[in-house]
């Protein structure tokens, strides 16, 4: 017979208690198996695996599982991020990715949890539960913990997804507007030297998202345009820029060939939150709400639709699909509010008056 015990680390508050079952240290089994002298660790902190592992024992069946559920959580998290490294997911996604798996394999720690039959959709509620964030942040990341069991639906180490069952919270998006003339000139006069003109400027003139802005390329400059691929769609950006601002970039340093380089590091997400904080203080000091840099993306598209250009030409210039244009910025195209004019004006025919 098999007795059960844990061996605590030195800084455990229930170190005096060999037998306690809710810590998180490593589960211990001494005893004999048909006269053979057992005591070695069960590989193992939940106090319910343990006494799962020792019927099996006793039963002469073997200890490890020989079913899906032998891979371990954190070994599936573990398979898991080198699968989204391996796909090439940019800094910002993997990041996310890696912190949320992060987080969720800490919340299992004190449940004692390390194999996916513990992993049940009340305990992914539960988790859910300990989230500090906005409706929409925490719908992304409910997305992300889908797609982490996703992953381990098919490997083949559960049979169904514990997260899909989970609802997301519902939100409501609020469109982001566009900033006003006078919006962008409070805020271009606020930039403290001529690299922050520029940038503000990159921003106003062409749309771009902050991270492709932060590493705009000196080569990719020419004759008066810029010409890149987005990162996060990988469409081409063909885009004639005025020959003031053109002049401007020239005349700025552009360490490593880049125009808007924070030191050395050339990880996205690193220069685009310092240029988001710059763009924020900018912002403050001029008074203008919100401060999100993506409303300068807003802008243009504003501007272009509403001097007639079509929702097709937006998307080429933006760099996303005319369905993408139409979602975001319909209420600012030209053609099609004058279209639903015609349509209201035609039902004024019939003069209504107040009948006596």
């Amino acid at each position: 017979m098999l007795t059960l015990y844990r061996r605590h680390r030195k800084e455990c508050p229930y170190s005096d208690d060999r037998y306690h079952r809710r810590c998180t240290c490593t589960v211990w089994a001494q005893g004999t198996i048909e006269g053979t002298p057992i005591r070695e660790s069960l590989k193992t902190r939940s106090w319910e695996r343990a006494e799962q592992i020792k019927r099996d024992r006793e039963a002469g069946r073997s200890a490890k599982p020989e079913t899906p559920a032998a891979m371990t959580i954190e070994a599936a998290i573990k398979l898991f991020i080198e699968d989204c490294e391996s796909r090439n997911l940019t800094d910002s996604p993997l990041k996310k990715h890696k912190r949320l798996t992060r987080r969720f394999g800490d919340f299992l720690m004190p449940l004692g949890i390390e194999f996916f039959p513990g992993v049940t959709t009340d305990i992914i509620r539960r988790f859910r539960s300990t989230w500090k964030l906005s409706p929409r942040t925490a719908a992304k990341e409910l997305e992300r913990l889908r797609s982490f069991f996703r992953f381990c639906v098919e490997a083949g180490w559960i049979s169904i997804n514990p997260a899909k069952a989970v609802k997301s919270p519902k939100s409501k998006e609020l469109p982001r507007l566009p900033f006003s003339d006078d919006e962008v000139a409070k805020i271009l006069s606020k930039t403290e030297n001529d690299r922050e003109l520029a940038f503000v400027r990159i921003l106003r003139h062409t749309g771009l998202r902050i991270g492709d802005a932060s590493l705009l390329q000196k080569s990719a400059i020419s004759e008066n345009r810029v010409y890149l691929y987005t990162t996060k769609g990988g469409t081409p950006v063909h885009i004639v820029l005025p020959p003031d601002l053109v002049s401007l970039l020239n005349s700025l340093p552009a360490p490593g060939g880049y125009f808007f380089l924070f030191g050395e590091s050339t990880k996205m997400h690193t220069t685009a939150d310092l240029w988001r904080r710059r763009i924020k203080r900018m912002c403050k000091d001029a008074k203008v709400t919100p401060d999100h840099p993506h409303r300068f993306r807003h802008t243009l598209a504003a501007d272009l639709l509403t001097k007639g250009a079509s929702v097709e030409d937006v998307a080429a210039i933006l760099g996303n699909s005319p369905a993408v244009v139409m979602k975001h910025y319909s209420q600012f195209c030209r053609r099609r509010q004058d279209r639903l004019d015609d349509l209201i004006s035609k039902t004024w025919k019939k003069t209504l008056v107040r009948v006596k």
